[in-house]
């Protein structure tokens, strides 16, 4: 055998003991090395589906105990009044969540806390914080996440947003999981729109 070819056989060996991998002999082509990979989101771990508007899903309290939920109503609004607050993107959007406790009275998570409720629109993300939600004309006047709900008798609470646009995703999330759901793109749910226009009427001194 040729002196060379004794002398990569050896370094091979040599390679092999160490765990290394052995050099190409000479004249062989090389592949090109692997790019590196990173799992996207949706790798992994399955993406919660997205649900119809109105259909319901299981959660926790922060106690643990089981609730259902299911948004029944959105309603969008641009005031006219004009002593009125006005929403720092374009509306001001009341989401209305019928929730039932499925064991023991509960409450749902304060909007604060661990668990959050918030729309997506495109990149953008929503909470109950972002813009001037909290200054909607149905702010502090209508049922919301204090309210009790009882077993077997739901409850109707609103949650306020300030947004750009219509639609997007209202997306729930806390320790147990997420749900999403599809948010119309015009006013749905109209026996839930009594008690916010009540209260915006109440707002404007009507």
């Amino acid at each position: 055998m040729p002196r060379h070819r004794l002398a990569f056989a050896a370094a091979a060996a040599l390679a092999v003991a160490a765990g290394l991998p052995a050099a190409p002999a000479a004249g062989a082509v090389q592949s090109p090395p692997a790019a590196n990979t990173v799992a996207g989101p949706a790798e992994g771990a399955a993406a919660s589906k997205i649900l119809k508007f109105g259909q319901a899903a299981k959660i926790m309290s922060e106690s643990g105990n089981p609730l259902r939920i299911s948004p029944i109503g959105v309603y969008y609004h641009r005031p006219t009044w004009k002593h009125a607050t006005m929403p720092r993107n374009k509306y001001f959007v009341a989401i209305a969540l019928r929730v039932t406790a499925l064991s023991k009275p509960d409450t749902m998570p304060p909007v604060a806390g661990s668990s959050q409720l918030r729309i997506k629109q495109g990149a953008k993300v929503f909470t109950y914080s972002s813009g001037k939600a909290m200054e909607a004309p149905w702010v502090g006047r209508t049922p919301g996440t204090e309210v009790t709900a009882q077993p077997g008798s739901p409850e109707v609470i609103y949650y306020s947003f300030d947004l750009p646009k219509t639609g997007g995703i209202l997306e729930w999330s806390g320790p147990a999981g997420a749900h999403r759901w599809q948010i119309p793109a015009s006013n749905s749910g109209k026996a839930t729109h009594e008690a916010l226009l009540d209260a915006i009427a109440d707002y404007e001194g009507r």
